[in-house]
């Protein structure tokens, strides 16, 4: 048996760390519909309107 067990990350990295939020039904919604029509998890629609708020604010 491998000792090493469970899924391996997906990126370069692995993500350990964790935020929780409350988000309205429709807030997620909002977050389901994008994550389908980009074709990734939620988590990574998620981290792509970070990196597109973080390239808007270095821009300032």
């Amino acid at each position: 048996m491998s000792p090493r067990t469970g899924r391996p990350p997906k990126g370069e990295q692995s993500r350990t760390g964790k935020i929780t939020i409350r988000v309205s039904e429709q807030e997620s919604q909002k977050i389901q519909d994008c994550a389908d029509k980009l074709n990734v998890s939620r988590t990574d629609a998620i981290m792509t309107g970070i990196d597109l708020l973080q390239a808007e604010l270095d821009k300032k």
